[in-house]
């Protein structure tokens, strides 16, 4: 057995008790037991997360960013899948499908300044774009029913503040989104 702290004050305590009289040991005993709960506690306290002392959150120049959005989406299976499970997931996973597609396009509609919107900042940025949609895919299933065999709703939630912290990731802010440079040289392409 390996020698960690524990195990040493065990051996010692083993010994402490062996040596002298039940009052003692009772309150040893005791003092050991808190001691094996706080060293059970370890683990929990080395594995949870730290955030780093004196960083807060910063609150996000978006006034869209404590809010979420919620989208519903019906999906129905494919005619061509006969197999009651097979039909119930198909159509199960097309109405989340549809889920996200509409809560992708209430997140575009987000004005970023002026007549800027979320949507434009994806459209001209691939990056942008990619991260929310990866984003979208995680949303909350909030809502979720099979109302007949093979036809199913649900409903999603996405909180907005993971968008706001792409977009200020990708330095667009209030202030405008940033103008991508343009490539002076074309491509090459395969024909």
């Amino acid at each position: 057995m390996r020698r960690t702290p524990c195990n040493k004050l065990l051996y010692r305590l083993e010994w402490i008790l062996s040596n002298y009289h039940v009052c003692t040991s009772l309150v040893l005993v005791s003092l050991l037991a808190l001691f094996l709960a706080g060293c059970a506690s370890l683990p929990k306290l080395a594995s949870a997360k730290k955030a780093p002392s004196g960083e807060e959150r910063q609150p996000s120049p978006f006034s869209w960013a404590n809010e979420s959005v919620e989208a519903d989406g019906r999906g129905i299976a494919p005619a061509t899948i006969k197999e009651e499970p097979q039909r119930s997931l198909a159509a199960k996973q097309a109405a989340k499908a549809a889920a996200i597609a509409g809560l992708k396009h209430r997140v575009a509609r987000l004005t970023v300044s002026g007549s800027q919107t979320v949507g434009n900042a994806m459209a001209i940025n691939l990056s942008v774009k990619r991260a929310i949609e990866k984003y979208l895919q995680s949303a909350e299933v909030v809502y979720e029913k099979e109302l007949e065999p093979g036809v199913w709703e649900v409903r999603l939630r996405a909180p907005l503040a993971p968008v706001s912290d792409i977009l200020l990731n990708h330095r667009i802010t209030p202030q405008g989104i940033p103008i991508m440079p343009v490539a002076e040289q074309k491509v090459p392409r395969e024909t």
